[in-house]
């Protein structure tokens, strides 16, 4: 702990762990909220059948976080934050790129693979049962996006030239370093 958090008073301190989760729950309920308009547009896009009915399941998946996350913070917490300026860049991007694979690759890769390690960090450390409930179950929707993801990708980015592999490699360097900077 650092010399400041030891100086504030215990309730002081439970108004910071409480502002500090609902930060990161806010920025969890706005990835939701691009993962939900990705997967619409992705479902849209696809080129195969069975990719458009998982990608519907995936746009039901991910309403469901959003109504869940905004419900625990408006009606739990009483506190909701707007996007992160980094967040709302990427997701900005990804629904407006027309290339369904970076759509995948943006948030079933990188944005769902950092929520689900996200959301395990959260968990194991919550002490507060209904969100660990919560996100147990949202952690089982969000690795079989990402293994969706995966699976999607592999085939897909076989096919690409050596130039559409740069621009996703740069593409995806860039992201992550706007997901650090958040």
């Amino acid at each position: 702990t650092t010399p400041a958090w030891r100086m504030l008073d215990e309730a002081e301190r439970l108004k910071q762990r409480h502002d500090l989760l609902a930060w990161l729950l806010s920025q969890s309920l706005h990835g939701e909220q691009g993962a939900l308009f990705a997967a619409c547009q992705v479902t849209e896009a696809v080129p195969w059948l069975d990719a458009k009915l998982y990608g519907s399941s995936q746009v039901v998946d991910e309403g469901r976080h959003v109504e869940v996350f905004h419900g625990y913070l408006t009606r739990k917490l009483e506190k909701l934050y707007e996007i992160n300026d980094n967040l709302y860049t990427i997701v900005d991007a990804l629904m407006t790129d027309s290339r369904w694979d970076v759509k995948f690759l943006g948030m079933q890769i990188m944005i769902e693979g950092l929520a689900l390690g996200a959301f395990g960090t959260f968990r194991q450390i919550t002490g507060e049962p209904l969100l660990k409930q919560l996100l147990t179950r949202i952690i089982t929707d969000e690795a079989r996006h990402v293994h969706f993801g995966v699976l999607a990708l592999q085939e897909c980015l076989q096919g690409l030239t050596e130039r559409e592999r740069v621009e996703r490699e740069d593409w995806a360097f860039e992201v992550s370093l706007l997901l650090r900077n958040r």
